[in-house]
């Protein structure tokens, strides 16, 4: 109901970031090594943070010293700035390091997290210590206090009242465009990488792979939960119901109650299952690491595939990462 009235401030949204790129573009710091950005034009979740993942596992697969800069939305990190690392997966948790540092821990093994808002205040603070080969940006589009060596756009066609951050001509001015959806003809006259997410099984609490189940109740805090909800359907998940959180939520011991409570009322033991994003702030909550007697959620596993012009992404990638020599 409220999508057509907040699609209506697009413009205005999309001016502010307009002129704040021509103003801030021309102080932009360069770092010692190549900078990649993963971003988006519009607001709500893409599987931005998914794809800087993919990334991230496999210039570490190449033995490449990979850091990834998160902005730590909401987070207390996102004024105080820190580094995290796989090695301190346990304590990343502990310190309530932002969803997207533990998802990029869980899914990039070997990887390093700087979290802040001022991206490249936390990088060249803590420099020497990461040492890194490459940085990635997620959430890159709309941050202009770095110089990045290559810009990655993810869109998804699908949004029916997108809330636009850039114009739509940005589309057409970046080097590298993955869809998530079909491409419509207007848009199709510059090559598309074309991706698309996939369920291929849930985790339990207890870290056991299981196949999707027949039916389920699930929930998540993300930008766009119904991307979440279409993904399960689509699996051939029947949602008996399904509850939203805002983005990012914290959650604490009120909504994990809320939630056991709704189980409860449906009067079946129907799997509990939500995105990696919302588990990993919930793994302590549940009954098996000692929290919350009946608070069980399953977490969905998905894979990223990659169906028509994947080389134009790595090709674009490596050029990048091999671009140091080349200033």
């Amino acid at each position: 109901m409220f999508e057509p009235l907040l699609s209506s401030l697009s413009p205005f949204w999309a001016l502010t970031n307009t002129v704040a790129r021509r103003v801030l573009a021309g102080n932009a710091r360069r770092l010692p090594k190549p900078v990649i950005s993963i971003g988006n034009i519009v607001a709500g979740g893409v599987g931005k943070t998914e794809l800087a993942a993919v990334i991230a596992a496999r210039l570490i697969a190449e033995k490449k010293r990979v850091v990834v800069a998160s902005r730590g939305y909401g987070s207390h990190w996102e004024k105080a700035g820190g580094v995290i690392s796989g090695d301190d997966a346990a304590a990343a948790v502990s310190l309530r390091y932002p969803d997207e540092a533990l998802v990029l821990l869980k899914k990039a093994p070997g990887v390093a997290v700087a979290v802040g808002a001022d991206r490249f205040a936390v990088l060249t603070r803590y420099w020497e210590e990461l040492h890194p080969d490459v940085v990635l940006l997620d959430d890159g589009y709309q941050h202009f206090k770095l110089v990045r060596d290559l810009d990655i756009l993810v869109h998804d066609f699908s949004v029916r009242w997108p809330i636009l951050r850039d114009w739509p001509g940005a589309l057409d001015r970046a080097r590298l465009r993955i869809s998530l959806t079909d491409v419509p003809k207007q848009w199709s006259r510059r090559p598309w990488v074309q991706a698309r997410y996939k369920l291929t099984g849930v985790v339990d609490a207890q870290g056991k792979r299981e196949s999707l189940p027949r039916e389920a109740l699930a929930f998540c805090g993300i930008g766009n939960p119904g991307r979440f909800r279409k993904t399960l359907v689509d699996a051939g998940v029947s949602i008996a119901g399904f509850r939203t959180f805002r983005d990012h939520a914290s959650y604490g011991e009120h909504e994990v109650r809320e939630l056991v409570r709704w189980r409860e009322r449906t009067g079946a033991k129907l799997p509990l299952l939500t995105t990696l994003k919302d588990y990993v702030k919930l793994a302590h909550f549940t009954e098996s690491q000692g929290g919350m007697g009946g608070f069980e959620p399953g977490w969905v596993e998905l894979s990223l595939s990659f169906i028509e012009n994947e080389k134009l992404l790595w090709d674009a990638v490596h050029g990048a990462v091999d671009s140091t020599g080349k200033r």
